[in-house]
């Protein structure tokens, strides 16, 4: 009867055969706009209820929208994350900016961030239409919930990740409350009573945004575009850069990077591979004026009209990109455009760039008393052409299977939470929740018990 039991409970793990893997997740449909904006609209206005409309408005004062700096500047995107040159370096409380956002998208303002919105709308429509099961999670959750205006924009993050575990688990039946901090030792988030004489803990753990080493290779690219660029402005030269790296991008200096760059241009190169000491890049032509649909300036459709860039490419880690500046955040041409494809494929910055969860598995670890079941949430955002994303997942999958811990704890089941956040058409908000749900060998039934879907569960609808 146990082989029978574990045989079938072992259904539950992750397929060996795949069904996580990159590709595979881009086949997941998008979110229905009709459904994702009645989620929000339906439960915004509760969520509302519970900040000052005071302090929002203030916050409201600071730059969240696309404006000058959006249509004068290059657009940079690693993973399919704006950063660097045109990202606003201050702005509002990461809560607040998530609701004025909500609002901008239910408004349908042109000038909508839709690259934050992405992530932002889907989440605070998980949020809002989650509080009756957040007030089933004790004081603490309350607290923590009315405390979300004040916090910094990390804990933001990881305290709305708390709050919908939390609700998760109610949808699935479990009783669980929030457990108070305590400054003077490690606690988990919640604790579990309904599971019979069994002291459980959950543990949550989720990364916000880039990596150290992503955010600092993404400023040496800028560097080097920047460095190129004023050349392809004077000579009116019109193009896709498309550059492979094969070393670390600290050893590519501005004169090695534009030397061979410029030559190509001169000799009238295009369209040919060219290798340097740091890799190979190839010149194309782009046309000087043409016309698009009309849609939002770097939107995903945009893009992929005037630069030939998906949503959910395959081939780059990045892209930086810009035409000549519009007037306003609604265009139907471009004119002339220049962009800079980049991937580098040096070993070492692919180990690095891949690597998985285990320092937030290690360090939910240790905020699981002794003596107790332990119950691991780690969330973390994917963006990363399939090359380094398979990469990662397989590092996950492999070190689930070989961490260890201090024998006085159980840990049956760890769930991964892979977000990809993306805009979609002209810039709506959509976001595919991708779950590695892993159970330690001859622990399988645990998983029927516990919710895996978190930011795209079945949240109901708010009255």
């Amino acid at each position: 009867m146990r082989a029978i039991e574990r045989a079938r409970d072992a259904d539950l793990l992750p397929p060996e055969d795949g069904g996580f893997w990159r590709t595979e997740v881009e086949q997941v449909p998008p979110f229905k706009s009709g459904d994702l904006d009645e989620l929000a609209r339906a439960g915004i206005e509760r969520l509302l209820a519970k900040v000052s409309p005071q302090w929002l408005r203030a916050q409201g004062r600071a730059p969240y929208r696309l404006g000058p700096t959006f249509l004068n500047s290059p657009l940079h995107l690693v993973n399919g994350v704006r950063v660097g040159l045109n990202v606003n370096g201050s702005g509002p409380q990461r809560f607040a900016r998530m609701l004025l956002l909500t609002l901008d998208h239910l408004m349908k303002r042109d000038d909508l961030d839709f690259f934050s919105a992405a992530m932002f709308v889907p989440e605070i429509a998980q949020l809002a239409n989650s509080l009756d099961e957040i007030g089933e999670l004790g004081p603490d959750a309350e607290r923590k919930l009315a405390a979300l205006p004040s916090m910094p924009d990390e804990m933001v993050s990881a305290t709305i990740y708390e709050l919908l575990v939390g609700a998760a688990c109610v949808r699935k039946g479990l009783e669980l409350t929030m457990v108070p901090e305590d400054r003077s030792r490690k606690v988990p988030d919640y604790q579990i009573t309904n599971l019979g004489p069994i002291p459980v803990a959950i543990v949550c753990k989720r990364r916000l945004g880039l990596t150290t080493y992503e955010l600092d290779e993404a400023e040496r690219v800028e560097k080097l575009y920047a460095a190129v660029r004023p050349f392809f402005h004077k000579s009116e030269v019109h193009g896709s850069i498309e550059v492979c790296f094969n070393v670390p991008l600290r050893s590519v200096s501005c004169e090695q990077f534009i030397e061979p760059v410029i030559a190509v241009v001169k000799k009238d190169c295009y369209e040919k591979a060219i290798r340097t000491n740091w890799g190979s890049f190839v010149l194309r032509r782009l046309p000087y004026l043409r016309g698009t649909r009309r849609t939002r300036l770097y939107s995903p459709e945009y893009l992929q009209d005037v630069f030939g860039w998906d949503t959910l490419q395959d081939q780059w880690d990045g892209l930086l990109c810009e035409v000549e500046a519009p007037n306003e955040i609604i265009v139907e041409i471009s004119k002339m455009p220049l962009c800079l494809k980049w991937r580098n494929e040096n070993e070492d910055a692919v180990t690095k760039k891949a690597r998985g969860i285990t320092s937030l598995w290690g360090n939910a670890i240790k905020q699981i008393p002794a003596g107790e079941f332990g119950f691991i949430y780690v969330a973390y955002p994917e963006g990363a052409r399939p090359a380094l994303a398979d990469a990662r997942t397989g590092h996950i999958l492999m070190t689930m299977t070989e961490v260890w811990h201090r024998w006085t704890i159980r840990v049956p089941v760890t769930v991964v939470n892979r977000l990809y956040p993306r805009a979609l058409g002209p810039g709506c908000p959509d976001l595919i929740e991708s779950v590695l749900p892993g159970a330690a060998a001859g622990q399988e039934f645990w998983l029927k018990k516990f919710p895996w879907r978190i930011f795209t569960g079945t949240a109901e609808v708010s009255a």
